[in-house]
């Protein structure tokens, strides 16, 4: 190959490298814009917005929680049948926490370490919610049933506030 044909090959070569090195830092630029704006206002804690800290007991125990606010990541809410009922048909409001990591494991251990016991759900020093250890729980969802008394309107401001809290909370925790 001749002198000035690598030349012109070179000369090819870095033109294109250069407006692709160009390219992708602009890209990856705007990129990170894009998302250090949108992460910044969607994950914001507002403490005013906290208005339930629930806390989990085990029944029989020392008054000192187990698991608390900040062990949760979220929160269902749903219906199961009612285990003192004998009428096939009469359901109750349940609510599922899932459990960060960390506290999955926890949560494991301390299932299988109580068999037979119970765990309370609590909310500003209220019972609300039972979970009657029968096995070990090793998916990290501990659902709890809420009492028969609960009304749907009751059940449904439950789950929103305390969905609301726990959403505030991760963010703060994120902070």
């Amino acid at each position: 190959m001749s002198q000035s044909k690598l030349n012109t090959q070179a000369q090819i070569i870095e033109s294109y490298f250069g407006f692709f090195s160009y390219k992708r830092l602009f890209f990856i630029g705007v990129i990170s814009l894009v998302l250090a704006f949108s992460s910044c206002r969607s994950s914001k804690s507002d403490p005013k917005k906290i208005t339930m800290r629930p806390r989990i007991y085990l029944e029989g125990s020392a008054p000192i929680p187990i698991f608390d606010e900040y062990d949760f990541i979220s929160i269902q809410l749903g219906t199961v049948d009612n285990i003192f009922s004998d009428n096939p048909n009469d359901r109750i409001f349940a609510l599922w926490l899932a459990f960060d990591r960390r506290s999955s494991m926890a949560l494991q251990k301390e299932t299988i370490r109580n068999i037979g016991k119970r765990l309370q759900l609590s909310v500003g020093g209220q019972l609300i919610g039972i979970h009657p250890i029968e096995r070990a729980v090793s998916n990290g969802i501990l659902p709890f049933i809420l009492s028969e008394s609960i009304t749907e309107e009751s059940a449904t401001f439950l789950y929103r506030e305390m969905g609301q809290s726990l959403f505030h909370i991760r963010a703060e925790l994120n902070q």
